[in-house]
């Protein structure tokens, strides 16, 4: 039996507003991560990454409203005769959608965003989440709790303009899916900065 920690204080995620995706290694097999000396609480340590010409690179989200991200269910098995009671068999867990959409993006930001879809392809795509109080939401190391990853992801989709008419802006979906057990070391915390707002490419 495992030993279940206290709960000391509350904990819950906001309103995820934007993202910020970067490679889950760099092209030497290592890891890209946040540590000690590069901490992801500080803008110092983001700058860089944002007009990085290599794999180490990362790209901030437009806003991406109307989020949801509902936890995968439990996989099954059996039930009727094919188990002892007709009692299902809890197997695994499926993995979780998140859907959001991004309104009134110029074009050639959403064809930017497509060409990320192929990093996703090969499963070397991963995100930090920002809500709207600009916490960052991170895979924390199990053994080193100043370093923190990004989250896996798959199936990256970006979706083409969906034209808003007279009774809605103009939009263009987006959405991935989180690996099961994906929250199991996720992290939430508390920059010095605002994400929403100081992270910005060059020149931007």
């Amino acid at each position: 039996m495992p030993d279940v920690p206290a709960i000391v204080c509350a904990e819950s995620f906001g309103q995820i507003q934007k993202v910020a995706f970067q490679r889950l290694t760099k092209d030497d097999g290592s890891k890209n991560s946040f540590t000690t000396d590069k901490a992801i609480t500080a803008l110092a340590s983001w700058t860089p990454l944002l007009s990085a010409a290599d794999s180490t690179k990362v790209v901030v989200s437009p806003y991406i409203q109307a989020p949801t991200a509902e936890a995968g269910a439990a996989r099954t098995f059996g039930g009727g005769n094919e188990t002892l009671g007709g009692i299902e068999e809890i197997i695994g867990r499926e993995p979780t959608p998140f859907t959001g959409v991004i309104r009134k993006a110029p074009q050639a930001v959403i064809k930017a965003l497509k060409e990320m879809q192929c990093e996703s392809l090969g499963d070397n795509l991963g995100v930090y989440l920002f809500d709207e109080n600009g916490a960052i939401g991170a895979i924390q190391d199990e053994t080193t709790a100043t370093t923190y990853y990004p989250i896996p992801i798959r199936s990256l989709f970006v979706g083409d303009k969906t034209l808003g008419g007279l009774e809605a802006p103009d939009s263009n979906a987006i959405q991935w899916s989180f690996l099961p057990n994906w929250s199991d070391d996720l992290a939430i915390v508390a920059p010095s900065f605002n994400p929403l707002t100081d992270l910005k490419a060059a020149g931007a």
